[in-house]
């Protein structure tokens, strides 16, 4: 069985922190309110409601 590594990442509206999975623990995290046209990332919804994106770079 393969562990998935996380990153406790703060929400860019509110500081509420969420746990997101993460590829590889070399990888940059970028935090973004708004989706791009491309790139790898996955959405995050905070606690208070808010919808963020977490880049992986």
């Amino acid at each position: 069985m393969q562990v998935q590594e996380t990153e406790e990442v703060a929400c860019p509206k509110c500081g509420e922190t969420s746990t997101v999975p993460i590829p590889d623990a070399d990888v940059e995290l970028k935090i973004s309110p708004y989706v791009a046209a491309f790139g790898d990332y996955t959405k995050v919804d905070c606690a208070a409601g808010h919808t963020f994106w977490v880049y992986y770079c």
